[in-house]
């Protein structure tokens, strides 16, 4: 009877253990799935559809809608462009609309870069001249590596700010898709550009300087020593990059290499190269 009863807990034990590890199993598949960002593909006529993007040929996309498990082919010359879950932004086409969906079709492929948020030594500088030197420099670096993007200049940027009455005082109270439709932009990227005293490091130098004496012809010299101090810096850049329904389609946070006030400039450099809009 023992054995018996030994044999018949066992099973009992076991099925219990099975219940729990398929509850267990469902559960991460369901947290995966909530994870994984489904892609974005824009047509040309201005929908928009979501699913999975799960091949791609020279004209053509194979696309899984949302919640469904056909898959569709889909030309490419019917789309605008695809926003992958990863973040990754391929563009394909221009769109093309009616004037009467003119507003909402001018934000497509258009693209805005906002004065910089400037700190020095922990403290935020507002309306400062660099937030917008900086923005201008990004901009520069930017333009021409965007491939059919409409990179928006920053005085027009700048101009429609301050007529809607945004600045660094109240630009909190504005949300991404307020200030993407105040641009008439479909991308806008925010930065911050962080700057901080790390201490001086302080250099010598010695030189000789031999005259000769023509006279004589002996040779007379003189040294002379040179203290100098250099104040170095910690730079650090955020940079994110949202769409007009305010998504944060990328985001990166990158410390400059060298330790000079000017930095920051390399650092735009590289974390541009590094954005899914990029181009060479």
């Amino acid at each position: 009877m023992a054995l018996r009863d030994y044999f018949k807990n066992l099973k009992l034990n076991l099925k219990k253990m099975r219940i729990l590890i398929s509850g267990l199993l469902l559960m991460s598949a369901i947290c995966i799935s909530a994870q994984t960002k489904l892609d974005k593909v824009l047509m040309v006529n201005g929908e928009t559809k979501t699913g999975s993007v799960v091949g791609i040929s020279d004209d053509a996309i194979e696309f899984i809608h949302e919640g469904e498990a056909l898959k569709y082919k889909l030309k490419k010359a019917d789309i605008s462009k695809i926003e992958f879950g990863s973040g990754r932004i391929e563009v394909f086409n221009e769109v093309k609309g009616s004037t009467k969906d003119a507003m909402l079709i001018d934000h497509h492929n258009k693209i805005a870069v906002l004065p910089f948020t400037y700190i020095l030594d922990g403290e935020q500088k507002k309306n400062d001249a660099t937030e917008r030197k900086v923005q201008q420099e990004f901009f520069s670096l930017m333009k021409d590596h965007v491939g059919i993007l409409n990179v928006q200049p920053t005085t027009e940027t700048n101009a429609i700010l301050a007529k809607s009455g945004v600045n660094d005082e109240n630009f909190i109270q504005f949300s991404m898709p307020e200030i993407a439709n105040m641009l008439g932009v479909e991308y806008i990227i925010q930065a911050t550009l962080s700057i901080s005293k790390k201490g001086a490091s302080s250099y010598n130098s010695s030189s000789l300087f031999v005259k000769q004496n023509q006279s004589k012809d002996k040779a007379r010299g003189s040294s002379f020593s040179v203290n100098s101090t250099q104040i170095e810096y910690q730079t650090s850049l955020n940079m994110l990059l949202y769409n007009d329904n305010g998504d944060v389609v990328w985001s990166r946070t990158k410390e400059a290499f060298w330790p000079n006030k000017d930095a920051y400039k390399q650092t735009l450099k590289f974390l541009l190269k590094r954005m899914p809009i990029y181009t060479k």
